[in-house]
């Protein structure tokens, strides 16, 4: 009776386990920054392209996405995953998901996930369509249920609860103190980045009532640092200055604006550098080589993909999600054992 208990036990854990393993595990803030090149909280509006993988928690109106598929970041999530409706929106790499209605769409590479239904487009993958299908192609076949590859991509969709980790990422990279790095002006609208990093690579500006959003040029100066996070107080914010030395390009991946308050932001001219900004409406006029994290977006320029490879984490290392069920998979592995025994004996 004893053995019993103790084989049935062990089988109800590990399945457990597996069950846990099968589904998705939620992204943490520093691989947010690293495998997206846009989150956007609510809605997006687009007239131009994300070279990169964009996750959008409202509906998504326009764009052209996930055009760089050789440079995304490995990821268990679609080239684009969309919470409510899409129309006219183009995917190139990565597949699809969308949780709404799709309309006026092409999705070129990759399984299509749609769980409302679909007008006037082009699923040139497998498609899973759980509405209508109308005035539409589906030249990669439609399956009648999801293969592991669409269910990977759909559980991932909403595994992760993007705007309470952006949330906290800000605010806890506003609670940071300064590192010493500071700010200068020259009277020609020059604004001068001096980093100080700590010992884990890491330079912090304080950029609170500075004034560095109405220099018309940037230039960085980064030394030791391999990350740097800027903290603005700003609640609205143009930014039009000219990153000198073509520093947009070259320190995108390692930059972080960090707008905890902020509810509207402006690009006028290429930026460089993560944008997170969890409460703001980001309107990018011009291209921005690095990552918006952002509640709304209005994308006028090009999203480079500028992957993040920086260190979010005030005490230095980077942020790993633990394996799930481990311990669980001990004690399944631990009573089987003693089964085992059991009967030998």
């Amino acid at each position: 009776m004893i053995a019993r208990h103790l084989r049935l036990a062990a089988i109800a854990i590990a399945a457990t386990v597996f069950a846990t393993q099968a589904a998705a595990t939620p992204l943490g803030s520093q691989q947010i920054l690293h495998e997206f090149n846009a989150v956007v909280l609510t809605d997006m509006n687009s007239q131009s392209h994300v070279d990169g993988r964009t996750w959008v928690g409202g509906k998504a109106t326009g764009g052209d996405y996930a055009q760089h598929a050789n440079d995304m970041p490995v990821s268990k999530y679609a080239g684009l995953t969309v919470m409510g409706n899409a129309r006219e929106v183009k995917v190139n790499a990565g597949g699809a998901v969308i949780k709404g209605n799709l309309s006026g769409a092409a999705i070129n590479a990759g399984s299509a996930v749609i769980y409302g239904d679909v007008s006037n487009s082009n699923l040139n993958g497998a498609a899973w369509v759980g509405g209508s299908l109308q005035g539409s192609n589906t030249n990669g076949g439609r399956v009648p249920s999801l293969t592991g590859a669409m269910q990977a991509s759909a559980d991932a969709a909403h595994s992760t609860d993007f705007a309470a980790q952006l949330g906290a990422l800000s605010a806890s990279l506003a609670q940071m103190s300064g590192t010493g790095s500071s700010v200068t002006f020259n009277g020609y609208g020059k604004a001068t980045f001096k980093a100080v990093a700590d010992a884990n690579g890491v330079a912090v500006f304080n950029l609170f009532d500075a004034g560095v959003f109405k220099a018309s040029e940037f230039e960085f100066h980064l030394g030791d640092a391999s990350t740097v996070i800027l903290n603005a107080s700003d609640l609205n914010a143009t930014i039009g200055a000219n990153f000198l030395g073509g520093s947009a390009q070259t320190l995108g991946s390692k930059l972080i604006w960090n707008f905890q308050h902020a509810t509207s932001i402006t690009t006028n001219a290429l930026f460089g550098g993560t944008i997170l900004a969890p409460s703001a409406r980001l309107t990018n006029n011009q291209n921005i080589e690095g990552g918006v994290f952002v509640k709304s977006l209005e994308q006028h320029g090009e999203l480079h993909l500028q992957a993040f490879d920086g260190n979010v984490n005030p005490g230095g290392g980077t942020a790993r999600v633990p394996e799930p069920g481990t311990g669980a998979l001990l004690l399944a592995g631990a009573l089987m054992l003693a089964f085992t025994r059991r009967r030998g004996r």
